[in-house]
């Protein structure tokens, strides 16, 4: 059903009962039957967070499902808020958009970070992540609000480490990181919100109202550095005489927070967070580096099996010894950029291969990736 409205865009007027048979439709897994899904779909690893994940995904649907089909109200403070941590390439957006885009199929957005800032300037608003939502619902307002915001590179809104502070900084626009946290506060604890359903770039359109009730908000950082200062902190050094200095050595990349960690608020405001924000995350849940056999079951499974499909499609058919596998683990573990360094290692040992044979029908039938000393040759057979 669509209003015409003189002079402004047609706007689909949403309705309880559309709603409703969307949410019905959800299956309602078990979250032991959600983490089983995750691992039919390629993912590998990262136990305890696949743990803390299907339980949000649980809650996330029957939370929805208490609204929208049994009548009751939404529990005041029952929003899910969930900060995800750990290195690049550890499954964090990756666990997110298997759970809520593949298996739930409730209306989800993964944002950037680093797009957004404070209001007046160049660049969006945190309000428009609402926007974002309600296009992903098909511009319905009540199932946008059943609906999943991530936001990527969270770390990346933290503001400079120094502890000084310059004249006005609590009453004057901030365009620096502590500006769009400012923002979020309301985004994440509110019971509704206002967002521009044309994304703010026209006023011919009022803004719209979004229940938050049944939202469930998700962040993902990297958060490198947030060890050693938590580290930091907890150590005291004597002055004086007595003094015995200590060498840090500088971050791995690929390092898991520890609880312990998690725990320091203060570590977090010394990152470059202002406290109430990280204080409206209820769970916080860390990823680890993922090992060897993680590593060598997610190139056997993922990322080997889509350029396996890639040379069929050529007429080909690729095959990689054990050897050439364990040196791209190696090489990836080197990186420390977690799965993500699996297909930058693989994707350059490859590229000789498609050179030399693709788009030559009847050129070769195999194509075989050996390890010559140090060195990875594709052989023709």
């Amino acid at each position: 059903m669509t209003v015409a409205q003189p002079g402004l865009e047609s706007r689909r007027v949403p309705r309880g009962d559309d709603v409703r048979e969307r949410v019905a439709a959800i299956e309602l897994l078990s979250p032991r039957d959600i983490d089983a899904r995750l691992t039919a779909l390629g993912y590998r690893g990262q136990e305890e967070a696949r743990r803390a994940a299907s339980v949000l995904a649980y809650r996330h649907v029957r939370r929805i499902r208490r609204v929208y089909l049994e009548g009751l109200s939404a529990e005041t403070g029952a929003r899910e808020n969930c900060l995800f941590l750990g290195p690049t390439g550890s499954g964090k957006t990756f666990l997110v958009e298997l759970l809520f885009r593949e298996i739930l199929a409730v209306p989800t957005v993964l944002a950037d970070a680093t797009q957004f800032s404070e209001t007046g300037y160049v660049g969006d608003d945190v309000n428009t992540l609402l926007s974002r939502l309600y296009e992903a619902a098909d511009k319905d307002a009540e199932w946008a609000a059943c609906g999943v915001i991530c936001m990527d590179e969270f770390d990346k809104l933290a503001t400079s480490r120094s502890d000084s502070r310059f004249a006005g900084q609590q009453t004057t626009k901030d365009v620096s990181g502590f500006g769009v946290q400012r923002g979020l506060l309301h985004l994440l604890s509110g019971s509704s919100a206002d967002f521009p359903p044309d994304f703010g770039f026209t006023s011919r359109l009022q803004p719209d109202t979004m229940e938050l009730s049944c939202l469930t908000f998700i962040a993902c950082g990297a958060f490198s550095g947030l060890s050693t200062t938590a580290d930091t902190m907890a150590k005291t050094e004597r002055l004086g005489f007595g003094r015995e200095p200590k060498h840090t050595p500088g971050e791995s990349i690929a390092v898991a927070v520890t609880q312990e960690q998690l725990e320091q608020t203060t570590a977090f405001a010394r990152y470059g967070f202002i406290p109430e924000l990280i204080g409206r995350f209820n769970r916080l849940v860390s990823f680890t580096p993922l090992d060897a056999a993680t590593l060598s079951d997610i190139l056997q499974q993922n990322v080997l099996r889509a350029y396996e499909r890639e040379f069929e499609q050529e007429g080909l058919r690729l095959h990689v010894e054990p050897q050439v596998r364990q040196h791209i683990v190696a090489r990836a573990l080197k990186r420390e950029t977690g799965a993500r360094g699996l297909r930058t290692t693989l994707a350059p040992l490859l590229e000789q291969a498609a050179y030399d044979h693709f788009g030559r029908p009847g050129a070769a039938s195999t194509v075989r990736l050996v390890l010559d000393g140090d060195v990875v040759r594709s052989l023709p057979e």
